[in-house]
């Protein structure tokens, strides 16, 4: 960074009240100094641009050459004096006149206004049509202190674009080793009508066209520096944020952990520590806190034991096979036993024990029933049970397998518990039996099935947690990184903020010296105007520069693009230009200027004419013009200008020749055509006849207009009483009498002024409109000649 801006900005950011972290990011971005800054105090504006670059040398214009650039085809020169002063470059659209200035132009910085952001079809005959050989344009330069010319030239082959860099390397050179490249850059001598144009047609055009000038790049590049390190962070900020407005997208709200992820991601700033936490915990509990129903079901159905199908057909076969036993246990011998003996125990069971003896139950028999058959009855009763243990065995196993079974049967198919298998011992299986086993089987495999979906949309759900898990780590990983850079953001949005006023402070102290010659100069160039500008300011608007004009429309505030027309616009960008062209620190001790007087009022090219003389005295101000009457001014004001006359010939012909003014050029061209012999004299008769009028009224609007600026009066209103005079009486009367709808007492004004032939040469002109002029023509444009000499040397 420029040491003395570096020293200035440390200077200013001391003095602020912009926090510590602030101020250091600001301090960070300038980074140190190029060399150690001068001593002795600085202007509170800051450093000049000639501070910062150091003295330039004067750079003159001395010539411009062309060949088969645009209009111009064979080798064409526009010689110039290489000092200040003003000179006018006039010529008819066409004529070749803009090929000069347009070529300087492509020579100096490889590019002209006139094609920037153009479509192929305004380059593709950018070389002269009536030209075979190759393109060439060369300058010539005169440096102050150095006694050879600097010689800039480049050659373009036929048919090449005019981008082609092939020649340029010694241009280039020339450019870099005086250090005119960066220089053009910075203060760019040329104002061509595309840029005229484009100056003001939107607020952002003139701070981009003035800030290389201003000397604040540095100032510039800090901002630059502060801003990217923000955006930075800023992207960062941005795509944490997407990583969890994506990640709380893809969240399963009926997963309990993935519900509870997404309240905490979707707030505006996420709480890392929580997120982290809750991930922390999931990982370390098998099953969450809280379950959703719906999870709560599908751990249930998951969590069912169902036996296999060997186990269920071993069951239902061991209540076949069970009751088969019991079965053939009762039809043994066991089976009456142990009917005997409940016979016997139901016996003893009513027998009354307080009596000796007792009556037969079964018989009736008195007596019978005595101690002694109680002891044998009893005694029978557990021999008889002994031997039916078998029995009672096979029953006991029967009525285990049909509970068993009863049971699977009640828990697989409940819709069916009350029949799922015998009742007892004497059921019989019977083809339900077969029936029964394949149901409980199918139920069996449906709740395995069951089991199985449930188990795989539980691993699902701990898939899909996990890949959010997943997700949520490396959020957190980019969290790690982003949210620590919060306070630097702050600090860097603050050093901004304060380094965008403190730029617009100093670009306004640097502009300001502009800014008031171009209001000085508009205060010329706008009569008859009623905008009034009274300040140029440049301001930031975000990240974006503009330019705001103080305009009054009749006293009030107004917008400038809105009110101003394009003439005033158009000598608003030359009210501009000129001053940011005559800096000091410029090398450059010309200017060039292309077609300015497009659609000026009369008062506005009087103003044009003063603004350009006065800025002549310093510089050397060349203006391109089609329009006779900036040249015409020049000459009406008295104000001291080279006029260059630009005429083309067939096939692109181009000359250069000292200007005459409209009064010479007749004079000149009616006596070439009375002394060609090779025009017929009827056409002779006509003609010179026609130019000798042109002459005297071209005399006659030049001693109109000097008398309107002797008067105090606005150019506009010699125009007005021009465009009232038709006939050359008018005219006449006009420029002698200051009336044009009088011609009373003029021929005794004619006679005075120009003898006694001035009436009658008058007479002869306007004879020769309606017939050809019977005498010399020569003759008649010498009497034309003494005329007008005449009338211009009347005081």
């Amino acid at each position: 960074m420029d040491p003395t801006l570096h020293a200035l900005l440390l200077e200013r950011l001391a003095a602020s009240d912009l926090p510590a972290a602030a101020q250091d990011a600001v301090v960070e971005a300038a980074g140190p100094p190029a060399t150690a800054p001068p001593e002795g105090p600085e202007d509170a504006a800051g450093p000049s641009p000639a501070t910062l670059r150091g003295p330039a040398r004067e750079v003159y214009l001395r010539s411009i050459s062309v060949e088969g650039f645009r209009g111009i085809g064979p080798p064409a020169t526009l010689a110039l004096d290489a000092q200040p002063g003003l000179t006018i470059v006039v010529g008819r659209n066409g004529s070749g006149k803009s090929s000069f200035a347009e070529g300087l132009e492509l020579l100096t910085t490889g590019v002209t206004k006139r094609w920037e952001d153009r479509t192929k079809g305004w380059t593709s005959t950018w070389q002269c049509l009536h030209h075979d050989g190759p393109t060439r344009l060369r300058a010539e330069f005169v440096v102050a202190g150095d006694a050879d010319m600097v010689v800039l030239e480049q050659t373009w082959e036929p048919g090449v674009a005019y981008t082609d860099a092939s020649g340029r390397g010694p241009v280039a050179g020339a450019l870099a080793a005086r250090g005119w490249d960066a220089a053009l850059g910075s203060f760019r001598p040329f104002l061509s009508y595309a840029e005229l144009a484009s100056m003001f047609d939107k607020l952002t055009s003139l701070p981009a066209a003035l800030s290389p000038i201003l000397g604040l790049e540095d100032v510039d590049g800090v901002q630059e520096r502060l801003a990217q390190e923000r955006l930075a962070i800023a992207a960062e900020v941005k795509a944490l944020k997407a990583q969890a407005d994506t990640l709380v997208a893809r969240l399963d709200p009926g997963d309990p952990r993935q519900a509870e992820l997404g309240d905490l991601l979707a707030v505006r700033r996420p709480d890392a520590d929580a997120v982290r936490a809750h991930l922390d915990a999931a990982r370390a509990a098998d099953v969450p806190a809280a379950s959703g129903p719906e999870t709560a079901e599908l751990r249930r159905v998951a969590a069912q034991s169902v036996p296999d199908d060997e186990a269920i057909t071993a069951a239902h076969a061991a209540v076949a096979r069970t009751a088969r036993a019991a079965r053939k246990a009762a039809t043994t011998s066991a089976a009456r036993d142990l009917a005997t003996a409940d016979l016997l125990a139901r016996a003893l069971a009513i027998r009354d024990p307080s009596r000796l003896t007792d009556d037969c139950p079964v018989c009736g028999t008195v007596g019978v029933l005595d101690p002694a058959w109680a002891d044998q009855a009893a005694g029978a009763v557990q021999a008889l049970r002994a031997q039916a243990a078998e029995l009672q065995s096979a029953t006991r196993a029967a009525e285990a397998a049909a509970r068993e079974w009863q049971a699977l049967a009640a828990r697989l198919l409940p819709a069916a518990a009350g029949d799922a298998a015998p009742a007892g011992p004497g059921a019989a299986a019977g083809d339900d039996a077969t029936a029964r086993p394949a149901a409980v089987l199918a139920a069996a495999a449906a709740i395995r099935a069951a089991a199985d979906e449930a188990r795989a949309r539980l691993d699902a759900q701990d898939g899909a947690w996990r890949a959010v898990a997943d997700a949520a780590g490396a959020w957190l990983e980019l969290a790690a990184r982003v949210q620590p850079l919060a306070p630097r953001h702050t600090a860097l949005q603050a050093a901004e903020k304060w380094l965008k006023a403190e730029a617009d402070t100093l670009r306004n102290a640097r502009f300001a010296p502009i800014a008031q010659q171009a209001v000085a100069n508009w205060e010329v160039l706008r009569h008859d105007s009623n905008v009034e500008l009274h300040d140029i300011t440049l301001r930031s608007v975000g990240r974006r520069r503009e330019a705001t004009f103080d305009v009054r429309a009749d006293g009030e505030t107004a917008n400038a693009l809105g009110v101003m027309s394009q003439g005033e616009l158009l000598a608003l960008s030359v009210s501009v230009f000129l001053p940011r062209a005559g800096l000091d620190e410029s090398p450059f001790r010309f200017a060039v200027i292309d077609d300015p007087v497009q659609s000026m009022d009369p008062a506005k090219v009087d103003g044009l004419a003063r603004v350009l003389s006065r800025n002549a005295r310093a510089r050397q101000v060349v203006v391109f013009t089609h329009d006779d009457r900036l040249p015409e001014a020049i000459r009406r004001l008295r104000l001291p200008a080279t006029v260059l006359q630009v005429n083309r010939r067939s096939r692109s012909q181009v000359s250069v020749a000292t200007s005459q003014t409209p009064l010479l050029r007749h004079l000149k061209d009616a006596r070439h055509m009375a002394l060609t012999e090779r025009i017929p004299d009827e056409v002779r008769q006509r003609v010179v006849p026609t130019l000798c009028r042109g002459a005297i009224e071209a005399a006659c609007a030049e001693l109109v207009r000097r008398r309107v600026v002797t008067d105090g009066l606005h150019a506009s209103a010699a125009d007005d009483a021009l465009a009232d005079a038709r006939t050359l009486r008018d005219h006449l009367a006009l420029a002698l009498l200051g009336d044009a709808t009088t011609h009373e007492g003029l021929t005794d004004v004619l006679r005075t002024r120009a003898g006694a032939d001035g009436p009658m040469l008058v007479s002869a002109l306007n004879q020769a409109v309606h017939e050809a002029h019977p005498g010399s023509t020569l003759q008649l444009q010498e009497r034309t000649s003494r005329l007008v000499h005449a009338l211009m040397e009347t005081p």
